[in-house]
């Protein structure tokens, strides 16, 4: 074997080594726990980040490809929910990720619940539906996906067909502001509930309240409570806002 060929080896050999060396590498609990409480607070852009960091230092870990979706995918909702353009194509972004990690994540709440999410945002309803029961199917105390069946109600009140001019009058609304009532206080009713989700909940309680049922009052009451739980949160911040 000549010099030249021993040496590229042994350069491969080191450089295969410390592949896996990085690959083996235990995450920094600290690192991802960072990055989690970012995307907790509704801080997407910061969490995308923070998880993009994560992946590159640790290429192997599918894991953190769905946490980097999730955080797409929450600054998505925050641009759908603030009216703002594109975030249909960040769904889709998020999900040219997702989809090949298919048969990886066959098993992972987590994965389905991102997909339901990327669904949902590229209005495919009934597609995000059946993810959000696979989630549940893996994780049944899974406030998150509660969550998002709750707000696929509230935007399905949202665009109820107005009422009939014949017979009583009715709410076309309601059907729709009980089914998501009854989701956001389930996940209230969830034990431990950590304080950002639970302001989340108040929140859109709040949102029901007033935009499909038209009661001001009783959507300053949720407001409050959200305010309570979580000032410093996206919802405890946007609470504060209605509330003034």
């Amino acid at each position: 074997m000549s010099r030249n060929v021993k040496t590229w080896f042994v350069v491969l050999l080191v450089s295969l080594c410390h592949m896996i060396a990085l690959a083996s590498e235990p995450i920094s609990s600290a690192g991802m726990e960072a990055a989690i409480a970012l995307y907790r607070n509704g801080r997407a852009d910061e969490a995308t980040v923070a998880f993009d960091n994560l992946v590159r230092q640790f290429p192997a870990d599918d894991s953190l490809k769905v946490w980097k979706t999730l955080a797409m995918l929450e600054k998505a909702i925050q641009m759908k929910e603030e009216k703002v353009p594109g975030y249909k194509a960040l769904a889709v972004r998020s999900y040219a990720i997702l989809k090949p990690l298919t048969y990886k994540m066959a098993d992972n709440p987590d994965w389905y619940y991102a997909m339901a999410e990327a669904f949902w945002l590229n209005d495919r309803p009934m597609k995000a539906e059946k993810a959000i029961k696979k989630a549940l199917y893996f994780r049944q105390d899974f406030p998150e996906a509660y969550m998002l069946l709750g707000d696929m109600a509230y935007d399905d009140g949202l665009n109820a067909p107005p009422a009939l001019l014949t017979g009583p009058p009715i709410n076309p609304m309601e059907e729709w502001a009980i089914k998501a009532s009854a989701q956001y206080e389930r996940v209230l009713n969830m034990q431990p509930l950590g304080p950002e989700l639970g302001a989340e909940a108040c929140f859109k309680m709040g949102m029901v309240e007033l935009a499909l049922r038209g009661k001001k009052e009783s959507a300053r009451i949720w407001w409050r409570k959200a305010l309570n739980l979580a000032p410093q949160s996206r919802y405890g911040k946007l609470a504060q806002e209605k509330v003034d």
